[in-house]
């Protein structure tokens, strides 16, 4: 039995890139977006007799895939995919003895390349008068993250989007993965009423077992928005290769970006903004329940160290309460030992 709603994806890190693997880990997703990403040539020569390009001359130039995956993060089974898309992944530790508690920290791949995955996304087909329906598999192997967004808003949960792209052609014929009995049990979301926002202030940086702490509380952020650009290249389709790519794509200078909408009561965020002052950003989202009995929740933090604000100034809104937004953008402010962000994922998970 098959519905609409019977749409999946799975993945599973490659040892070589390209080469794909039998996805394992399923993922539950808002949206999708993953496509074909080809480009074609149509032939340009004149002839009497034609007015209308010729079938004959139209050939396929490049041969891949891109696309995004949405979705709302959970307590369990974020690890993995949090290392393909920073490239970075500390050991994946116990915080204390037999808490259950297991934390990891990644941070930005310093060389090439980035790791990659197999996807396979799993799409229902309808029944016919003739046909029964069904799922049909669609694999695409050479994915890498390009980007990763997180967004919080107010009364709303964290949600994540994933912009991949795939150096492989898709492929139509492997068998479709069975996702039942696949997806992480017992996984809650974490949401607004359990986040908490750090600007400013001095911090002290995430490590294997602990969190970040220290800065100033800010009690006035309404919604708030990160992303990583890995900057990644387009290149690498090279002669023999059949328009696919011939290696991962290469990290350029990642850009650190996002936004803050406050409400203004502080001049803290404007004289930020007109003097350049930087400023320590940490985002702390906390499951709502404990882990066994460990006292402890699952948690996503991201600690930005340094952050320098672009906003507009405050602005009157018709007799209600004035907010602003400001965007921002992530530095590294050269301090050694210290990275220039740090995504710390606390969960029940037995392994990465």
């Amino acid at each position: 039995m098959v519905t609409q709603a019977d749409c999946s994806i799975a993945f599973k890190k490659e040892t070589t890139y390209g080469t794909a693997v039998t996805v394992e880990r399923f993922l539950e997703f808002t949206s999708e977006t993953l496509d074909l990403d080809r480009a074609y040539h149509q032939g340009e020569n004149m002839r009497p007799g034609t007015r209308v390009a010729r079938s004959q001359k139209r050939i396929l130039t490049r041969e891949g895939a891109a696309g995004d995956i949405t979705q709302e993060v959970q307590t369990k089974g974020f690890g993995a995919l949090f290392e393909l898309a920073l490239g970075v992944a500390s050991a994946w530790t116990e915080v204390e003895a037999d808490s259950g508690v297991y934390q990891g920290v990644f941070t930005l791949v310093k060389d090439d390349f980035l790791p990659s995955a197999t996807i396979q996304k799993g799409v229902p087909r309808l029944p016919t008068a003739t046909t029964p329906g069904g799922v049909d598999a669609f694999t695409f192997a050479g994915c890498q993250v390009s980007s990763i967004e997180f967004e919080m808003s107010s009364e709303g949960v964290l949600t994540m989007t994933t912009s991949w792209i795939g150096g492989r052609a898709v492929d139509t014929s492997t068998p479709y993965v069975p996702s039942a009995g696949k997806y992480p049990q017992g996984c809650e979301l974490f949401s607004f009423v359990d986040a908490s926002l750090v600007l400013g202030g001095t911090i002290t940086m995430p490590t294997a077992t602990a969190l970040a702490t220290g800065g100033t509380v800010a009690g006035n952020v309404r919604e708030a928005s990160i992303s990583i650009d890995q900057a990644l290249d387009d290149n690498g389709r090279n002669l023999g290769g059949r328009g696919e790519r011939s290696r991962p794509g290469a990290v350029g200078l990642a850009e650190i970006t996002g936004s803050l909408t406050v409400e203004y009561d502080t001049t803290l965020i404007t004289e930020a903004v007109l003097e350049q002052k930087g400023l320590a950003l940490v985002l702390t989202f906390q499951g709502p329940s404990d882990i066994g009995d460990s006292g402890l929740r699952p948690v996503v933090q991201i600690v930005v160290p340094e952050i320098k604000l672009e906003g507009d100034l405050p602005k009157s809104n018709g007799g209600d309460v004035i907010t602003h937004s400001s965007d921002f953008v992530g530095l590294d402010p050269l301090v050694p030992g210290q990275e220039p962000i740090y995504l710390v994922y606390r969960s029940a998970d037995l392994v990465l």
